[in-house]
């Protein structure tokens, strides 16, 4: 993973999943594109009246916000092996994103989570959940707000073994684990007493992948949703990173599709890497 991107609204939250990825590639020689995207509904305190001239102010505090945000990092971590990125793009979001995967060969999109807020289980924050579900060819890593960062020593990988694994779906965790050093924690949440013949299949396959990492094969009862059984997994084991694929209809699908999130059980305190699936 050398190209990663880093999208930005210039919060504390966004900022925080900069530094998290600056830290989480200490050892690698990657480059960091820094995103800010902008249009005509983008907030800003001006009495300007022509569009144009509206959108030449939103790009000149664009770039204002991406250099001193780039100031800050390179005050934080002046790591010789990376390099940094600006991009200033007009457009909403989704479509930026997508644009910036494509065209800068993106390996890896990491962004910040708002997750809980106040009282209420937030699974994930209305633009993360909107970024996991649209974008179909690059994982992303969200990034709890005011996480500290530390070196995840176990990533759990939930599955339900129902879907052949291939090389494109594992690299992004097992190049993540091989480069913390960690242990992948294979979670099955089971509905059945036995896996079917394609599951073992599926399961040998993935087992074959993970070969020269250490790893273990777990089982959890389905508690009342999958979300709850997830979460107790995770809270078990002090689990530094969560990470699945997004398959169509699978059950991450059906999540990321909840009309109101805050409704859901889960509540991830933790890194959570999307990986997208093919059908």
């Amino acid at each position: 993973m050398q190209h990663i991107l880093i999208p930005t609204d210039f919060s504390n939250n966004a900022y925080n999943a900069l530094f998290y990825a600056v830290k989480l590639f200490k050892d690698t020689t990657c480059s960091f594109y820094v995103l800010n995207a902008y249009d005509e509904l983008t907030p800003l305190r001006s009495k300007s009246l022509a569009k144009k001239k509206l959108l030449e102010q939103l790009s000149d505090k664009s770039m204002e916000g991406l250099e001193q945000t780039l100031h800050r990092i390179h005050l934080d971590d002046s790591n010789p092996k990376h390099s940094y990125v600006p991009l200033s793009e007009k457009g909403g979001l989704l479509q930026v994103i997508s644009r910036a995967v494509r065209d800068r060969k993106i390996d890896l999109v990491v962004m910040g989570n708002k997750g809980a807020t106040g009282s209420a289980a937030v699974f994930l924050g209305s633009k993360t959940t909107k970024v996991l579900a649209a974008l179909k060819t690059c994982p992303v890593l969200a990034v709890p707000a005011d996480t500290d960062f530390s070196k995840p020593n176990e990533i759990a990988f939930a599955t339900d073994y129902k879907r052949i694994f291939d090389a494109e779906v594992v690299h992004p965790f097992r190049t993540l684990a091989s480069l913390c050093s960690a242990s992948v924690r294979i979670l099955h949440v089971h509905e059945e007493e036995r896996l079917d013949e394609q599951q073992e299949a599926n399961l040998a396959t993935l087992l074959a992948y993970l070969e020269l990492l250490p790893h273990s094969i777990h089982w959890m009862p389905n508690f009342s949703t999958k979300a709850e059984a997830i979460q107790a997994f995770l809270d078990e084991l002090g689990i530094g990173m969560l990470a699945m694929v997004n398959y169509p209809h699978s059950f991450l699908e059906r999540l990321l599709r909840e009309p109101v999130i805050k409704k859901m059980v889960f509540n991830i305190s933790i890194p959570f890497l999307v990986i997208p699936g093919k059908d």
